[in-house]
């Protein structure tokens, strides 16, 4: 939850501990269908990762 509101705007890097506890103190049962159920998860996550610097490119999936 916490790499998704990085990624949606909600702080960033510096904010990344308060970000991570306030997602921790957040995670309940329904996290997992909050998480499915976000629209732009995908986006949200890759923006995230590339405020560390970081990318998936080598895990996405090639069309074929």
């Amino acid at each position: 939850m916490a790499l998704s509101w990085l990624g949606r705007g909600d702080g960033n890097v510096d904010d990344w501990q308060s970000i991570r506890a306030e997602a921790a103190a957040a995670h309940n049962d329904r996290a997992t269908s909050y998480l499915l159920g976000t629209p732009l998860l995908a986006d949200y996550l890759k923006e995230a990762m590339a405020q560390f610097g970081e990318s998936c490119q080598e895990y996405e999936m090639v069309r074929l």
